[in-house]
């Protein structure tokens, strides 16, 4: 039973995060036993889309996650020639932003430090394909998003990554060919950025090496049973009585 559990929320930016070469499956292999990642992707919705959604989203995943990484941003300005929506405006965006992290804390006891922003990734414009358009306006808007991220984030308290500062310095090689998603390099390095900031709880399983013997690995796994189970009566509880606020900053964390 792994201790610590990470909610990656996002656009079309996340889909790619629990596949083989994915960011999020490099959390998984190097917190193996000690972390569970749980992806919720959501390509092509704006900010304000996942506003909508954000309560229904962070209450229905069981257990409550220790750490939210939360990156949004492409889906509010880059478009294909046939989608017509238009795009959104910086301060709306950050509008949205802040009212994603307050529905976050309202439905979930977090700490802000463990509410992790990312800026939308940036483009890498002479890749990006022919279908796409308004080129130079996505690469300014973004710029602008990536401020609004870092404001909501200091003025929250919650935690800011800069994916330009992350990927930039090797813009071809982190960037795929379509010039807008992650290359399996720039998954690595996201990775390896996110893996600094990330405190995993000790498993309560022991090594094989400190496994005493049968009958005490059997009462260590009935008492980490006993936890999860404290953990999901409690969400089960707090969401039947207030459908809406569910954990409202108050759920209950067993401890092994």
């Amino acid at each position: 039973m792994a201790s610590t559990r990470i909610l990656i929320l996002g656009d079309g930016q996340v889909s790619d995060a629990l596949k083989m070469y994915g960011f999020g499956s490099h959390l998984n292999d190097r917190f193996s036993g000690y972390a569970d990642i749980v992806l919720r992707k959501f390509p092509g919705y704006t900010a304000e889309w996942v506003k909508t959604i954000t309560t229904s989203c962070v209450k229905n995943i069981g257990p409550t996650p220790d750490y939210v990484i939360l990156m949004l941003g492409q889906g509010d300005c880059v478009r294909k020639v046939d989608d017509l929506r238009p795009v959104t405006k910086a301060k709306e965006f950050g509008e949205n932003l802040n009212l994603i992290v307050e529905k976050i804390t309202n439905e979930i006891d977090i700490t802000l430090e463990r509410l992790i922003i990312i800026s939308p990734l940036p483009v890498h414009t002479m890749r990006l394909q022919e279908n796409f358009r308004g080129l130079t306006v996505d690469v300014e808007v973004l710029a602008k998003y990536s401020e609004q991220c870092r404001k909501v984030a200091s003025d929250k308290g919650a935690l800011f990554i800069d994916s330009m500062e992350v990927l930039d310095r090797a813009l071809d090689a982190n960037l795929d060919k379509d010039g807008y998603t992650l290359s399996p390099d720039g998954h690595l390095q996201l990775a390896d950025k996110l893996e600094k900031v990330i405190e995993i709880s000790e498993s309560p399983f022991p090594t094989f090496d400190k496994v005493g013997s049968a009958a005490e690995l059997k009462k260590i796994a009935k008492d980490a049973s006993l936890v999860a189970a404290e953990n999901i009566s409690a969400y089960t509880y707090v969401a039947t009585v207030d459908q809406y606020s569910a954990y409202f900053g108050k759920s209950y964390r067993g401890k092994v």
